[in-house]
């Protein structure tokens, strides 16, 4: 990355988390990204904020898995939790550098870690800490997925770098288009054909900035790109199909591919879910942290809807893979199972997993209103003007 590309991502990074004076950041990346993590907190520290950060290798972040026992991973780090006392501000930067090194890291040590986190999670939403995930490009990520590093760094920065008014505009007529719906009708020519039961949640819009207005509603988090406006559907409500052409693992990073996932009475049925590709994995997934839940929470919801998202982003233009670009795409919608129970989100359910998942571009989504009154909002995945 050049210097002059560096600081306009640093400096959309720093706008974007509405940090004030006297406010403390951490920052976490990698040390292929440390140019980046220290320009990040020169310009916060110039703000007057309070900075520091760690990065890792992938050679860290691999043997740590291989070396450090099970029983240890599962301990949720003192040192982390009280931290979070004093954070305001957190940053992390994807990594590892080559995503691959995951795709052999014992399951049953990717499931301590899992747990051993919780606690950390739930202590950040409590303290309403705010939040970013920064993508960050890399030839490895791009090998892994199969495109060209160029087309990855387009879909990374250049979406980072997108006008907020852009994304405003159209979230606000989105956001128009499904309030106050009792239904959600979703389905394109691939196979999705989903109702969704809605419940009078808050709809929050996605634009590349933490306003003071979302802090003021609990929604102190956002992703680098950024577009997309979402809420949570009634949880235990809902059915249909979901055909999401791809996905990669949450443990593994494997990419699971042309996903029919089958939901009743708003809970995915596992069993009836299939997938062409690494379908073992994706179900792998699932019942690891459906486990997780059972220890951790009175009323397991892994597989509970979560969250109906709507992509906003002009720049982003077909699904790689990778999750914060490919639910950005503007004429998609995604569906994500399991957690929603923080601020931001506003749902009834407390889980480990929340796991998002993408449907083609084209998608058409309708409202139903209590009075009968049916509204299109995307037809073919274009907005539709009301």
């Amino acid at each position: 990355m050049n210097k002059t590309l560096r600081k306009k991502i640093a400096r959309q990074v720093v706008n974007a988390m509405n940090m004030k004076e006297e406010e403390t950041l951490r920052i976490n990346g990698g040390v292929h990204e440390q140019d980046l993590v220290e320009e990040i907190a020169l310009m916060a520290e110039e703000r007057g904020v309070h900075a520091g950060f760690t990065t890792a290798s992938d050679n860290f972040i691999k043997e740590s898995y291989e070396r450090i026992p099970e029983k240890y991973l599962s301990k949720t780090s003192k040192l982390a939790l009280k931290i979070i006392e004093v954070l305001d501000n957190t940053i992390t930067i994807e990594r590892p550098k080559d995503p691959r090194i995951m795709e052999n890291i014992d399951p049953n040590k990717q499931k301590a870690a899992t747990q051993g986190g919780r606690p950390i999670s739930r202590k950040m939403d409590e303290h309403k800490v705010k939040w970013c995930y920064l993508g960050y490009p890399t030839e490895e990520m791009a090998s892994k997925l199969g495109i060209k590093y160029s087309l990855l760094k387009k879909f990374i920065f250049d979406a980072t770098l997108v006008n907020p008014k852009i994304l405003v505009a159209r979230s606000t007529a989105i956001k128009k288009g499904i309030f106050g719906a009792k239904q959600i009708k979703i389905w394109d020519e691939y196979g999705t054909d989903l109702t969704l039961r809605m419940a009078n949640r808050k709809i929050m819009m996605s634009d590349g900035l933490i306003s003071n207005d979302d802090i003021k509603h609990g929604d102190v988090g956002l992703n680098l790109p950024d577009g997309e406006v979402f809420t949570t559907p009634l949880e235990t409500a809902g059915s249909g199909v979901l055909f999401s052409p791809k996905r990669r693992d949450r443990f593994t990073g494997k990419m699971i591919e042309n996903i029919r996932m089958i939901f009743e009475n708003g809970k995915l049925n596992l069993q009836k879910t299939t997938a062409e590709k690494n379908e073992k994995y994706l179900k792998r997934t699932i019942k690891i942290c459906t486990e997780i839940d059972k220890k951790n929470e009175k009323t397991v919801r892994t597989t509970n809807f979560a969250e109906l998202g709507i992509g906003t982003n002009p720049v982003i233009d077909r699904i790689i893979g990778y999750l914060l670009t490919d639910e950005k795409i503007g004429g998609t919608i995604h569906i994500a199972i399991g957690d929603n129970g923080n601020p931001a989100y506003g749902g009834k359910s407390h889980s480990c997993l929340h796991w998002d998942f993408i449907t083609h571009k084209g998608v058409n989504l309708k409202t139903i209103y209590p009075n009968g009154k049916e509204i299109m909002v995307l037809e073919n995945g274009k907005i539709v003007k009301n």
